[in-house]
């Protein structure tokens, strides 16, 4: 079967880049364009998967229950979750790396599915999981999600683990979400070369010659273009030559309620359209740069 989907980790060693914010809102443009999109939540903290069930209980919901009952309804379909075994560490607990009980993901909006996070996650990042490496790229074959859906995204956790070498071994490209200050460009560069050694070096990667491409960074949590903001651009832009950067970035707005907000509905379209302009550009670009870089290989 011909593979299908663009599996694109969002990933930074760095926590506090609106990584999270980034997933889940480019992930619902893509949907509402029309394309099938499955998020798969592999940070620990699980942020994406309590912001896109929120995101699913407003959508499904009236005015009077999101009123009355918001945080307790959505928290009772997170416990039901876990209490059936409905979330990413039951790849870990799994015997074999190629059967596995069904974890359907779940469905959020129209063309939008989840595949929900964990905090019990943080026993798989202190545990000895060297075998695990191709979990994830294993459990998309399995049940044919590659050619199920268009984009898989994965919500990486910041802090290297088995996790992340899992995330990125299943993916075809990465991009790192960043802000622009002076530690950015030590942070791109360690993590660059911690995905050189770690994976594109290792022996999956050279056995089967897979490839993982930067689609490069995206410069979030910006202010208006001031002068110093605008230097350590080009500086960062000087100091990467091979790498791309996003031409659309994500600007801070700290009037946003919540850090991991879709910004999707009726109640944000007006106030926040700089911001919801921001994802839908941001996701276009992506959209155009993947288009490019397999327009060259094929």
């Amino acid at each position: 079967m011909n593979k299908k989907s663009k599996i694109i980790s969002f990933i930074n060693m760095k926590g506090g880049v609106g990584k999270t914010t980034l997933t889940i809102n480019i992930a619902k443009r893509l949907s509402s364009i029309g394309h099938k999109v499955l998020v798969i939540d592999t940070d620990p903290q699980f942020n994406a998967t309590q912001s896109l069930l929120e995101h699913k209980f407003k959508e499904e919901s009236s005015i009077e229950d999101i009123d009355q009952d918001n945080d307790e309804m959505y928290t009772k379909v997170y416990k039901d979750i876990l209490k059936n075994d409905q979330t990413l560490l039951q790849l870990f607990q799994a015997s074999s790396e190629i059967t596995f009980d069904p974890l359907m993901p779940i469905e959020i909006s129209s063309n939008l599915d989840l595949v929900a996070g964990d905090l019990r996650l943080i026993k798989v990042i202190s545990g000895d999981n060297s075998t695990k490496v191709g979990i994830f790229d294993s459990y998309l074959d399995e049940y044919n999600f590659k050619s199920t859906y268009d984009y898989i995204l994965i919500d990486c956790s910041p802090m290297w683990s088995i996790l992340t070498y899992a995330s990125l071994t299943a993916s075809d490209y990465y991009v790192i979400p960043s802000k622009v200050d002076f530690h950015a460009s030590l942070g791109i560069k360690l993590l660059r070369q911690t995905i050189k050694e770690n994976v594109l070096d290792g022996y999956i990667h050279k056995a089967t010659k897979k490839k993982l491409t930067p689609l490069g960074v995206v410069f979030t949590l910006t202010t208006k273009k001031t002068r110093v903001e605008q230097k350590t651009k080009e500086l960062l832009e000087r100091e990467n030559p091979d790498l791309k950067f996003f031409k659309s970035s994500l600007p801070y707005m700290a009037s946003v309620p919540n850090k991991f907000t879709i910004i999707d509905s009726e109640k944000f379209s007006n106030k926040y359209a700089t911001l919801k302009n921001s994802f839908e550009k941001i996701a276009d670009e992506m959209i155009s740069r993947i288009n490019e870089i397999e327009a060259e290989t094929n």
